[in-house]
């Protein structure tokens, strides 16, 4: 099963971009200055309005409620783009992924925060399971990418699968956006598959059979993107369990409704099945032997103790609410964070780190290509 059809190579969900990241990743070494990393992961609440089957924020729901609040959220946000990490690199990170630790359309200060991140020169694109949409919609305009978590094509399966009967609402605030951006010029409706909204699959036993009727209705709303992955388990369920939620057919079956749902696809919607980070069985596949993709991202979430701490950073977002990622200081300003990165303790979460503790990896391909491309050349890069 191809991820994509050919004519669509060039799409946000490819991750040979990676490479254009390579001159900043050539810098990461023990002992040195690191560069600052390009994205950061903001997850400005951990509160949640579903209930899904996957979870893979319920760690955090369940052991860490709580909020950034919005006096910490203008601090990120004026930190990001003035950090100075390498004096190799230009100061700044170019681009925030809010997310959540839950839903972060339920933070009453996510609106500012996008704003900032805005004015501060940072581009943003925004994860949300679209029950909120229709608060935010001025705001969510000027974010670059907007990626709406609908995992069902009925009423019936998503209210089996995430707990509330809220399909037709989330449908509606997904074209009353689209709608928004027809009518008004904005960077959420500029062209290109890499801009706009797509509609989000995690793709789990119980909704296989309704792929191709999610893309008719990702089209119908005016989403430009189709985007599936595979689910699966979260870290903190690990010990014992292969890591994959699939069984039987299952593979023959989705590959049966992607095909039917690139029938659908023309210049202004595509269709994603992104499986490049799984095995053969949609199972875990981490095919790398270190993680510096701790020193490329990081994620910032709520504080874990509010009378000690202002936010909590970790350096996964596969592994939130797990200590073992975080830094353990007790964060109050940024400032704190440019101190620690690429510090001692830094690189002894790198040193720690077993990837068997690891679930599914986000940034799997990220340690691929520092090993064969950086640490080993065996691309010979600079002969293009």
């Amino acid at each position: 099963m191809e991820e994509w059809s050919p004519p669509k190579r060039w799409n946000p969900f490819n991750s040979n971009k990676l490479l254009a990241q390579v001159y900043r990743w050539r810098l990461i070494k023990r002992g040195a200055s690191l560069p600052q990393p390009v994205l950061v992961t903001v997850d400005p609440i951990n509160a949640c309005n579903l209930r899904c089957t996957w979870c893979n924020s319920r760690f955090v729901l369940r052991n860490r409620n709580g909020m950034i609040d919005r006096e910490a959220l203008m601090e990120i946000a004026e930190g990001l783009a003035r950090w100075q990490g390498s004096p190799d690199w230009p100061a700044g990170v170019e681009a925030v992924c809010i997310a959540g630790g839950g839903e972060p359309l339920l933070h009453p200060d996510v609106g500012a925060f996008i704003e900032s991140c805005i004015d501060n020169g940072i581009e943003v694109g925004v994860v949300t399971n679209g029950v909120n949409i229709d608060r935010f919609i001025p705001q969510l305009a000027l974010c670059t990418w907007v990626g709406v978590s609908v995992d069902a094509g009925s009423r019936k399966t998503f209210e089996s699968l995430k707990g509330r009967d809220l399909f037709n609402e989330v449908c509606r605030n997904m074209r009353s956006l689209s709608d928004y951006l027809s009518r008004n010029a904005c960077t959420l409706g500029r062209e290109g598959s890499g801009r706009g909204v797509s509609y989000k699959y995690l793709l789990y036993d119980g909704n296989i059979d309704e792929v191709f009727e999610a893309a008719r209705i990702a089209k119908e709303v005016g989403a430009k993107n189709f985007h599936l992955r595979p689910a699966g388990t979260p870290w903190h369920l690990l010990p014992g369990r292969s890591g994959s939620v699939f069984h039987g057919d299952a593979k023959m079956r989705l590959g049966e409704q992607i095909d039917k749902a690139r029938e659908l696809e023309d210049e202004t919607f595509g269709v994603y099945a992104i499986t490049h980070k799984f095995g053969p069985e949609l199972e875990i596949a981490n095919n790398f032997d270190t993680c510096h993709a701790i020193f490329m991202t990081a994620v910032f979430m709520p504080p874990r103790d509010e009378r000690r701490e202002r936010f909590c950073v970790s350096c996964c977002c596969d592994r939130r609410g797990d200590p073992r990622l975080e830094f353990g200081e007790s964060l109050r300003e940024f400032k704190q964070v440019e101190e620690l990165w690429g510090s001692e303790k830094h690189w002894q979460i790198f040193d720690r780190i077993d990837l068997k503790d690891c679930p599914r990896c986000t940034y799997a391909p990220h340690n691929q290509m520092f090993t064969q491309v950086i640490e080993r050349d065996d691309m010979t890069y600079k002969f293009i």
